[in-house]
């Protein structure tokens, strides 16, 4: 408001003196030039001079405002960042439409000219990488350590991907352990870890990791579940009794992994399999025979029954005894029927072990009760019916291959 007021009283200054200069006179102006000749008053040629000052400014800042960033060169700026935007997107669909090679060298290509170089890259290497062109994929990667050294942690992150899908989980673990002291709660970084000591059977380091993978939520609840089984039935299945080692401090040994084990995985069907396994091979039938007993009494496992069945027991009576008894519950088992065939042929009960045999076979064809079947039919001296189980069992055997 005030600059209008400010240019209206100006205004009428200026008018105001130019009605007091006309007051003198006029004036005139005379332009000659060979035949033409051109007069005019002093004040028209003012105007005129005004006139084609204004009009010279104009076209000057017409012509700044279209070279400089608010014109030509702002069309052109943006003209060029589309087409490198087209660029980009055109590479990332490649990729999305599994054209892993096409995308690669597009994406590779276009990089250094993209507004997004990094994005181009990374994209980059895991299409060659998808294309199983591993070398390709590392040189790509290195290449963004080199030129972009704010992403190495996201480059070194891929490259041990990279050695993760070579299957070579030291290499990557070489990588993972130097960023994961400076980023612990990186969830990418923690599943990446967890994959290369999966790869790498390392089930000690991978139990460690347990905790942090729960905590900064990095996989979901029943991954982690899964994880978590996974982890501890290696745990108890990597213990192999060494005969250079007392044996009492080997079954230390295997307690405390029990002992470490979560105290809900004590009544998992997979993990009480892994760690009765455990204490069969620590010589201690006994409490593996307890273990198991108590188990399926709390749940019924195929894979636990199987176990028993095994399981040559210092008192093979009582596990008579208690298979039978189960043996009222589930008469149409396959795996107790065979449990209980195995049993009475240690026990030598042959007509018994004869007759559960038989119908385990009958009702689920397997090797293992083939097999057992023919040498209880052999002892009995029923050579024709154990070439017959014998071939039956191959015939399973076959049907399994296929």
């Amino acid at each position: 408001m005030r600059k209008l007021l400010f240019l209206l009283v100006l205004a009428l200054l200026v008018g105001a003196t130019a009605v007091w200069l006309l007051q003198f006179g006029s004036g005139y102006i005379l332009f000659s030039f060979a035949e033409f000749t051109i007069e005019m008053s002093a004040w028209t040629g003012l105007l005129i001079y005004l006139a084609a000052t204004v009009l010279l400014l104009w076209l000057l800042l017409s012509w700044r405002w279209i070279a400089g960033a608010g014109g030509f060169r702002l069309w052109w700026s943006t003209r060029r960042s589309a087409r490198k935007i087209n660029q980009t997107a055109e590479g990332l669909l490649l990729f999305a439409s599994d054209d892993w090679q096409q995308s690669a060298k597009l994406l590779s290509e276009s990089a250094d000219k993209s507004v997004m170089p990094v994005v181009n890259l990374l994209f980059a290497a895991r299409a060659a990488a998808d294309n199983e062109q591993f070398e390709q994929a590392r040189t790509i990667l290195q290449r963004l350590q080199a030129t972009y050294p704010e992403s190495r942690f996201i480059a070194d992150k891929a490259l041990a991907e990279l050695h993760l899908l070579e299957d070579q989980p030291l290499e990557a673990l070489q990588i993972l352990h130097t960023i994961y002291t400076k980023n612990p709660r990186d969830k990418a970084l923690l599943r990446l870890l967890t994959d290369a000591y999966y790869l790498a059977d390392d089930w000690v380091s991978l139990q460690k990791l347990l905790r942090d993978l729960k905590h900064y939520k990095a996989i979901s609840e029943q991954d982690l579940d899964s994880l978590e089984r996974d982890v501890y039935c290696n745990l108890l299945d990597s213990f192999v009794l060494d005969s250079a080692r007392p044996i009492a401090e080997q079954r230390a040994k295997l307690e405390d992994i029990w002992y470490l084990t979560p105290k809900k995985r004590h009544k998992d069907p997979q993990v009480i399999a892994s760690y009765a396994a455990s204490l069969g091979r620590a010589q201690s039938p006994d409490k593996q025979q307890a273990l198991l007993v108590k188990a399926l009494n709390r749940q019924w496992h195929p894979e636990l029954v199987k176990q028993f069945g095994e399981l040559e027991s210092p008192s093979p009576e009582k596990q008579l005894l208690v298979a039978e008894k189960w043996f009222v519950q589930h008469r149409e088992d396959a795996d107790l029927l065979l449990a209980l065939g195995q049993i009475c042929q240690r026990l030598q009960f042959w007509g018994k072990a004869k007759d559960y045999l038989t119908a385990a076979v009958r009702l689920r064809p397997s090797i293992q009760g083939s097999i057992c079947l023919a040498a209880v039919l052999e002892k009995m001296g029923d050579s024709k019916a154990s070439a017959e189980a014998y071939r039956q069992g191959l015939i399973s055997a076959l049907e399994e291959q296929s």
